[in-house]
C-alpha cells in the first residue's frame, strides 16, 4: 500500500538557493530525499497495478506532482536509443511524455509532463472505477464510447484521463507546472 507519507517527496521544492550550485552549499535534505526517492520508487515497483493506477491519479489531481520519482520508479530507459520500457512486468508499453514548453523560477525553458500512457498486460474492467473513485472531490465530466472511457477535470492539473479495459492515458494542463528545481 501506497501511504501519502511516500508521496511527500513528489511535492518537494528545492529551496532557489541551492538550485544550479556547483561550488556552494547543496541543499541539506538533498541526501535524505534521495533515500525518499529511493524508497518511492521500491514501493510504485513493488505496489499493485490497481494502487499505481490510484497513485498516479491522486497525486496530480489537485497539484502538478514531480513526474521524475515516479518515472525512474517504474522506467528504464535507454539513453542511446530514447526508449522507454517498463520494469513492471505487468504493464506491456509505457510512455511519459515529456514536452519543453514551461519556465522555470529563473527563467529557462523546461520540460514538464505532458502526457502518461501505460498499456497492461492482462485487462481489466476495474480501471475505470479506480480512476472514478480517485477522483472524487473534483468536478468531471464521465462520456463512454467504443469500450473507452474519458475523464474531463475542472480545475486541476489533470485534464483529462482516457482508460480502457487495457490502456490508461493521463493528460496534464501545461499552465499547472511547478518548479520542484530538480
Amino acid at each position: 500500500m501506497i501511504t501519502d507519507k511516500d508521496l511527500e517527496i513528489l511535492y518537494y521544492i528545492t529551496p532557489k538557493k541551492y538550485r544550479g550550485i556547483l561550488d556552494g552549499e547543496p541543499d541539506p535534505m538533498s541526501l535524505e530525499n534521495m533515500h525518499k526517492e529511493i524508497h518511492l520508487e521500491e514501493v510504485l515497483l513493488k505496489s499493485s497495478l490497481n494502487d499505481l493506477i490510484a497513485t498516479i491519479v491522486k497525486v496530480f489531481k489537485n497539484k502538478y506532482a514531480n513526474p521524475l520519482p515516479i518515472w525512474t520508479g517504474i522506467v528504464d530507459y535507454e539513453v542511446k536509443t530514447k526508449k522507454e520500457s517498463s520494469k513492471r512486468k505487468d504493464i506491456k508499453k509505457i510512455q511519459f511524455d515529456f514536452k519543453y514548453g514551461v519556465k522555470t523560477d529563473f527563467g529557462g525553458n523546461t520540460e514538464y509532463l505532458d502526457n502518461l500512457f501505460m498499456e497492461f498486460s492482462i485487462p481489466s474492467q476495474i480501471f475505470k472505477d479506480i480512476v472514478k473513485n480517485n477522483l472524487q472531490g473534483k468536478t468531471f465530466t464521465e462520456s463512454e464510447q467504443n469500450n473507452k472511457t474519458t475523464f474531463v477535470i475542472s480545475n486541476s492539473p489533470i485534464l483529462k484521463i482516457e482508460v480502457t479495459p487495457t490502456t490508461f492515458h493521463l493528460y496534464i494542463n501545461k499552465d499547472s507546472f511547478i518548479d520542484y528545481g530538480q
